[in-house]
């Protein structure tokens, strides 16, 4: 009987790969509580979609650490970083969609502008992030990540019109 919960306890605990191209690639991570990751790098930007509430805390080999707290749904711009360690402070468990950004900014596209029923959440050399219901009929020059905030689906977008949506509040990284 008990075997279950280890089981699920193990599934939660493992990032599995979303998808992967030339231009990103999307990780699905899960941290339980109290979890610590081993030392690590990160060797290119990325954008984190929290999907739950909750607090990582950073720890450098040097000695110094930072809180990281976030909510549902927010979204943050998260720079390469050397050797550190991350662990799940906040006392639940936690997913957040990491898009890893593999190419250097900036490529030459110039984006649309933006729809008026969508939330520009953050912009810089590398993305613009959407946060919006519904970008039907929105057509685009880049490539986009969609993220349903629900549950986390993540599909890759090609440049052009929006034929569908992912129902439910998303969010839409441009990549440029």
């Amino acid at each position: 009987m008990r075997l279950f919960p280890l089981i699920g306890a193990a599934l939660l605990a493992q990032n599995p790969l979303v998808f992967e191209n030339p231009q990103v690639r999307v990780v699905k991570a899960a941290n339980l509580p109290g979890q610590k990751s081993r030392p690590h790098v990160h060797l290119v930007n990325r954008v984190m979609v929290h999907l739950d509430k909750g607090t990582l805390q950073i720890a450098y080999p040097d000695g110094t650490a930072r809180d990281i707290p976030f909510i549902a749904g927010q979204v943050r711009w998260d720079p390469k970083v050397g050797t550190h360690t991350s662990e799940n402070t906040g006392g639940t468990a936690i997913k957040i969609v990491e898009v890893e950004m593999k190419n250097e900014p900036p490529s030459a596209i110039k984006l649309s502008k933006a729809p008026k029923k969508a939330k520009v959440e953050m912009e810089n050399s590398q993305v613009r992030v959407l946060r919006a219901e519904s970008l039907h009929g929105f057509r685009t020059k880049a490539p986009q990540v969609a993220i349903r905030l629900s549950d986390g689906h993540a599909e890759w977008r090609v440049p052009g019109p929006w034929q569908t949506d992912l129902g439910g509040e998303m969010i839409v990284i441009e990549v440029k």
